[in-house]
């Protein structure tokens, strides 16, 4: 991982707050906590790049089928036992900064 970038163990919302207008991402990928998805996803849209690169930026997202947000695009609905322990059905979204 750490070609990546460095690997930072923390807060992801404290973090992202403390350098949100200060870093950008052109890719986001996460899985955040299903209780406080709307939390996470809005602090994770604060990274992501305004622009600049050959691709608009984007975020990819393991959320809850009940999830919704405006700009979200669905790319699948996962089977109802992926997450069985969980007891949580799933679905995977896009957010492009187009």
């Amino acid at each position: 991982m750490h070609k990546f970038g460095p690997v930072i163990n923390r807060c992801f919302l404290e973090w992202a707050a403390e350098v949100t207008q200060r870093v950008e991402y052109p890719r986001i990928i996460m899985n955040p906590p299903f209780s406080e998805v709307h939390r996470h996803l809005a602090a994770a849209l604060s990274l992501l790049g305004r622009g600049g690169h050959e691709h608009p930026a984007v975020l990819v997202a393991l959320v809850p089928i009940t999830f919704d947000h405006p700009q979200a695009e669905t790319l699948e609905i996962l089977p109802a036992d992926t997450f069985a322990t969980a007891r949580v059905h799933t679905k995977i979204i896009r957010v492009s900064n187009a």
